[in-house]
């Protein structure tokens, strides 16, 4: 099956909260680590501190870390390696994996090559603000957001993959499942022995689903896509993909959830057999 997107249909969703951006934005992050590691200088740190407006902190603060990512990749590997640790655990707040392992991850920036589906979450983000005219993060917020508007748009005959996250909201409206079952004849069996199979649903999901390996480059060329249109005529917004990686990660756990509740109606046919 061809993979097809309606981008048209998705900038047409997006466009109704990219001007609330500003307020939208609610991730907050500790700094202050970065005056220790260079990325910014003690003075900024107060300049950051006195802005109140989140999304401006971010603003602020991203290409200070891109600046530093890339002056120290190839010729300070600890810090680097350190800044990346930064972003992941502390802006990130991923925490859980070791230091070394979460480290081996991103070699692939330092050779230039597309990181694996495996905690995509956690690579991702560093390539987003070491390169975000070409990368966004890939996360459970983002492919979640993404996939109810190509869901709910009939934007795409294929669904993003979505990494394992802990947002109640979320996981209360699992996405794959409203996937599922808006494609519920793809999964039907033409025998109860069909069953029987362990990778009966594996199987079914390569109609729906794009597969892992090829899953973030492919979010990467239609985000770009879709950026440029929802932002065309602002020459500032559309140098960078993170504004609207930034309004995807924003719209998940509320617009998009209180839009699943509104739009989604379940209908399950008479047992006729009773």
């Amino acid at each position: 099956m061809q993979l097809e997107f309606k981008v048209d249909k998705i900038v047409q969703y997006l466009e109704q909260y990219k001007d609330r951006l500003p307020s939208l934005y609610q991730w907050k992050s500790k700094s202050e680590k970065l005056v220790d590691l260079k990325v910014i200088s003690s003075k900024e740190l107060k300049e950051v501190n006195a802005i109140k407006n989140l999304y401006e902190k971010e603003l602020f603060l991203k290409p200070k870390i891109q600046q530093a990512l890339s002056s120290s990749v190839l010729k300070n590997q600890a810090l680097f390696d350190e800044i990346c640790l930064w972003i992941i655990k502390e802006w990130g707040g991923i925490r859980g994996a070791k230091d070394s392992d979460t480290l081996q991850l991103l070699e692939i920036y330092k050779n230039n090559s597309t990181p694996s589906f495996h905690r995509i979450a956690s690579s991702s983000k560093v390539g987003s603000f070491m390169f975000p005219e070409k990368y966004i993060i890939y996360d459970s917020r983002v492919a979640y957001a993404l996939n109810w508007i190509l869901l709910s748009e009939n934007a795409s005959n294929k669904f993003f993959p979505i990494p394992e996250g802990r947002n109640s909201k979320m996981l209360a409206f699992d996405m794959n499942v409203l996937i599922r079952l808006k494609n519920i004849e793809k999964y039907q069996e033409n025998q109860l022995s069909d069953l029987d199979n362990r990778q009966y649903i594996n199987k079914r999901d390569k109609d729906c689903f794009i597969a892992k390996e090829s899953a973030y480059e492919v979010l990467n060329k239609l985000v770009i896509q879709i950026h440029q249109q929802l932002w065309k005529g602002d020459k500032e917004k559309t140098k960078k993909l993170y504004f609207t990686e930034m309004l995807l990660f924003s719209i998940a756990d509320k617009e998009i959830y209180s839009d699943i509740t509104k739009r989604v109606t379940l209908g399950i046919t008479p047992n006729h057999t009773l």
